[in-house]
């Protein structure tokens, strides 16, 4: 395992992040789930359950479908790990969730993303060429008013 972090580690800054964000944060064994105080509409991401995979990662789940496994040990000092800057992505509305549809309107794949302001992204799920692709952009979880 790397220097670069710890489960340890990641629990607190998603601590740190739920102050940020205004969020509740619940804590059991190996998950940690953010809820955001203010109203989300919908299942658009009003909480964010993010549960240890293994020594290195974490899995990242919200909305109807997404669902992500990224690393919380990471080399690099200079930025955050990118658990936590997918969790902070999808806090600051800057994820999506797609459901790929066939001809016949079946749903026959996911897609999900998040990106930060800085230019990382994540995209993970199915690789089919659908129809058609219902996506929904999360909400940020900070009030514009």
């Amino acid at each position: 395992m790397s220097d670069g972090g710890s489960w340890e580690d990641l629990v607190v800054a998603l601590c740190d992040l739920a102050v940020k964000f205004d969020a509740e944060t619940y804590l059991h064994e190996n998950v940690v789930t953010l809820s955001a105080r203010a109203h989300v509409p919908g299942d658009q991401a009003g909480s964010i359950r993010v549960s240890r995979f293994d020594d290195e990662s974490a899995r990242v789940e919200t909305g109807w479908c997404f669902n992500l496994v990224v690393d919380f040990v990471f080399d690099d000092e200079t930025r955050p790990a990118p658990a936590l800057e997918v969790v902070e992505a999808i806090c600051s509305g800057r994820a999506a969730q797609s459901c790929l549809l066939d001809a016949h309107g079946d749903w026959i794949g996911v897609l999900h993303e998040a990106w930060t302001s800085a230019g990382s992204r994540w995209t993970s799920g199915t690789s089919v060429s659908p129809e058609r692709q219902v996506t929904r952009q999360f909400p940020s979880w900070i009030d514009p008013t």
